[in-house]
């Protein structure tokens, strides 16, 4: 008979306590960490490695060694470095994903996201999970809506904006219960919030066409309402799920930049003859530096805010009693 993921980690759980408690009365004792053996990454573009190493980012070049110094190298990319966020995460433990194996012989993770995709996405991306069935074992990463949002957004003013947030709200709805359905089933799942592209430079290009800033503060209540529902629609018992907040985290970047180490909160990085995945450290706007700019175009983040979202993640992946 099988048993579903929650009550299997139920089991674990309990037992995880009872030997907590033997090892305690004893006089000590460590609490078992989750060690998952495979990593699934879902989503959109922010999740997305491309076969080629690829990422809708600022790619970085690889290194060389000249006359005894290590440079970089324009001729070739390196999808180990300016990592995005679900990389962080696998490196935590340990695993890393097919499409970007580095010095690794073996893949331990699937990159199921892909670019443009919405909440109605997710279902097939699940399926197309492969090899062996989903288990307690895996860790599946989750972060989407940005597209869902965008779609909306392009239908205003024609459609008003109560509809418009009725209808990312019920997106959201499904995407919380998606997210529980996985959980359900084995994987521990981690998933961050959307990015708060009210800040991003599309909606300032938006804005400057409107005359005001009717046009971010949409964009904003569009994905505060889909974070909102999305996340009290979630599982809450602190196990089967966990949540890290990628439009908190941008909002402070572009309020505080300089205790992140960021110089620009406005600007994209690339150039727009260089659309991502495609740019990289020669395709920059004159003076910028990938790790300078909290974007790295319109509506993407840069490396910096990649690496911060991967912190985040790999914190709640970690310390979550999965």
């Amino acid at each position: 008979m099988s048993v579903p993921g929650s009550m299997r980690k139920a089991w674990r759980a309990g037992l995880a306590a009872v030997a907590l408690a033997l090892l305690a009365s004893c006089g000590g004792g460590e609490a078992v960490k989750f060690k998952p053996t495979r990593i699934l990454a879902f989503g959109d573009e922010l999740s997305v490695i491309e076969a080629d190493g690829r990422k809708y980012t600022v790619n970085a070049f690889a290194t060389k060694v000249e006359n005894g110094v290590t440079v970089d190298d324009p001729t070739k990319l390196d999808c180990v470095r300016n990592p995005i966020w679900i990389q962080s995460v696998a490196a935590a433990f340990g695993l890393v994903f097919d499409r970007c194996l580095g010095t690794a012989t073996t893949a331990t993770g699937q990159v199921l996201a892909q670019p443009g995709h919405k909440v109605a996405d997710l279902a097939g991306q699940i399926a197309a999970v492969q090899g062996a069935a989903l288990n307690e074992l895996d860790l599946a990463l989750m972060m989407i809506g940005m597209n869902d949002v965008l779609e909306l957004y392009a239908q205003y003013p024609t459609t008003p904006r109560a509809a418009l947030l009725a209808e990312i709200a019920t997106r959201a709805v499904a995407m919380g219960n998606q997210i529980n359905t996985l959980a359900q089933r084995g994987p521990a799942v981690v998933v961050l919030t959307m990015h708060d592209i009210g800040l991003s430079p599309f909606a300032k290009a938006e804005d400057a066409v409107a005359g005001d800033t009717s046009r971010s503060a949409l964009l904003s209540e569009l994905v505060r309402t889909f974070n909102d529902r999305m996340t009290i629609t979630l599982i809450n018992d602190g196990r089967l799920i966990g949540l890290a907040y990628a439009d908190v985290e941008t909002q402070n970047e572009v309020k505080f930049p300089a205790a992140y180490g960021l110089a620009n909160v406005t600007d994209a990085a690339c150039l727009a003859s260089a659309p991502l995945p495609g740019c990289k450290p020669d395709t920059l706007v004159t003076g910028a530096t990938a790790a300078a700019y909290v974007w790295a175009d319109a509506l993407r983040p840069g490396p910096t805010t990649q690496a911060r979202l991967g912190a985040l993640a790999t914190q709640r992946a970690v310390n979550n009693p999965f």
